[in-house]
């Protein structure tokens, strides 16, 4: 049963950035200027997460909930590259219920974001390149706050067999 929870966490946070969005809610008129400073991270959530991993043709079923907790994450936009760096920590407690049985564990996060690219296009942030980019739904966009959500919906193949997870994460910085 660990070997599963672990690879369900390991689905679902290293598919945090592969999928691409598109929402009802988005903003229709964000800028690139209005992105460009330094925002603080200050709420981070995955709800109706689910997963099906089939292993040795047997599908397991999971459901997993996050929230991010000790914010002390900088994350700056620069314009001329459009590059995106994140510098300090937080913490992102995880519920996974597999089998009926719950568990919550913490884990610690560093470097939201790397030295990324990003670009705007429409009301849809993307961060990285080529194939390797991650597109953002802006949801509300401000002087003072910029609210982003992605919908997760990926299929991946691993060690353990094939996991399929949906999830919907939902993301917050503040000036």
């Amino acid at each position: 049963m660990k070997k599963i929870f672990l690879l369900s966490i390991i689905t679902a946070f290293t598919l945090v950035f592969i999928s691409c969005s598109n929402d009802e809610d988005a903003v229709s008129n964000a800028s690139e200027e209005e992105i460009v400073g330094v925002w603080n991270l200050t709420a981070l959530e995955a709800i109706n997460g689910r997963s099906e991993t089939t292993i040795e043709g047997t599908v397991i079923p999971a459901t997993f909930e996050a929230v991010g907790k000790d914010f002390q994450t900088v994350v700056t936009f620069s314009e001329d590259p459009q590059t995106v760096v994140s510098e300090g920590s937080y913490t992102t407690v995880l519920s996974t219920t597999i089998g009926g049985e719950n568990q919550t564990q913490e884990q610690e996060g560093e470097d939201f974001f790397e030295s990324e690219k990003w670009r705007l296009d429409g009301s849809i942030l993307y961060f990285g390149a080529d194939e390797e980019e991650v597109g953002f739904t802006i949801i509300e966009l401000t002087d003072s706050k910029m609210s982003l959500r992605y919908e997760l919906n990926e299929t991946v193949e691993s060690l353990f067999g094939v996991s399929t997870v949906t999830a919907t994460y939902n993301m917050t910085l503040s000036k």
